[in-house]
């Protein structure tokens, strides 16, 4: 009787054990809250793989410190950033951004936000580096011997028409963070789009070597850029200079920019993407005042995809072929870059992105 007892106890104790070591997506999801939890300041070196729908690949390595800041309400964190190759870095603290160039000793201060991710530091900063994604379609564990991985699968965004987002967590058996992300999608024109941070070289809490307080202090020893407000575009207020472009669609066609009506120009590029983003509103314009209005885009680069992303966007405006000397004539440097003209062919404003600004500006010139 005791021993069929004693079998019995080892068996429920193995079974115990099993249940308990358990691994699956909750049992990791907790354990890098755990970890997480107990970080306020981490450092890294970091390789950053950018894959762009055009096939462009950006591939560099830097240094990054992310600091806790529950408060901030753009990214939960403050940083510095470094790109190596180029010796750039990036701060950001309080809503303040510091643009800087190591080489040079010298620096520019701006608002801070989302943008700065996009900045040579910014580009060494992964954003979601104290926290897992909670809202997902699905998620699937699988591990390696030293990795365990987290597969997740995301719902399609139909307004901006991004379809196929996954991103795979690879997180450290032995401390449980990141070795590696891979975030892909798949936008609505292009190939499929990659970003992937590979981690190495952790230091948390006490053991990191700078604070992003004592980077900002050597800031002290750099000459501040101050930024002069940008002169007013030489052609404002003058009338619209002659100029002849061909129909992005119909290469005979050679349309000549001059009018009776209230004109939009629309400066744009295939791989500009809030270019892209602003054709609706830009539609939804042309259409509110087509008995009033003329809407022009113009596009210089990569006219091939060109069509084809007017075509797929169902944008019935006119577009037009552009070129180096064009965008020179118009001081057009970053884009999307718009020029609303009156019926006298007088250039009255210029915009740097879409705003509400522009149709309220169409109202007040159509009254007048």
């Amino acid at each position: 009787m005791k021993k069929i007892t004693i079998i019995l106890l080892i068996s429920v104790s193995v079974t115990s054990c099993k249940k308990e070591k358990e691994i699956n997506v909750q049992y990791i999801t907790d354990k890098f809250n755990e970890t997480i939890e107990n970080i306020d300041k981490v450092q890294y070196d970091v390789q950053n793989v950018m894959t762009f729908s055009d096939g462009n690949v950006w591939n560099n390595k830097g240094f990054a410190v992310l600091e806790k800041e529950t408060s901030d309400t753009v990214f939960g964190f403050s940083f510095y950033g470094i790109r190596n190759d180029i010796n750039k870095s990036s701060i950001y603290k309080d809503g303040i951004g510091f643009q800087i160039s190591n080489s040079k000793r010298k620096f520019e201060q701006e608002k801070g936000g989302l943008h700065f991710l996009g900045s040579p530091g910014g580009q060494m900063i992964y954003r979601d580096f104290f926290k897992l994604d909670s809202v997902y379609k699905k998620v699937v564990f699988s591990e390696t011997d030293s990795t365990y991985l987290l597969t997740y699968t995301f719902e399609d965004d139909l307004e901006n028409k991004i379809t196929d987002k996954t991103k795979t967590i690879e997180l450290s058996k032995n401390n449980f963070l990141p070795k590696k992300v891979v975030n892909s999608l798949q936008p609505d024109f292009g190939n499929k789009q990659t970003v992937e941070f590979i981690f190495d070289n952790f230091k948390i809490n006490e053991s990191i070597d700078k604070s992003v307080n004592s980077y900002i202090e050597e800031l002290n020893e750099y000459e501040q850029i101050i930024e002069e407000k940008p002169k007013p575009n030489p052609l404002l207020k003058k009338s619209l200079p002659k100029f002849i472009l061909t129909d992005l669609f119909d290469e005979k066609n050679k349309v000549n920019i001059d009018t009776d009506k209230l004109t939009l120009i629309d400066f744009w590029e295939v791989w500009c993407g809030w270019c892209i983003k602003s054709f609706p509103k830009v539609e939804e314009i042309k259409n509110k005042y087509e008995n009033d209005l003329n809407v022009i885009g113009i596009v210089s680069q990569d006219i091939e995809n060109a069509r084809k992303l007017v075509e797929k966007k169902e944008t019935t405006f006119l577009n037009l072929i552009g070129n180096k000397e064009l965008n020179q004539t118009f001081s057009v440097n970053s884009w999307p870059r718009y020029f609303l003209v009156d019926q006298n062919e007088i250039i009255q404003e210029e915009y740097y992105g879409f705003s509400d600004q522009i149709e309220k500006d169409i109202k007040k010139l159509n009254n007048k």
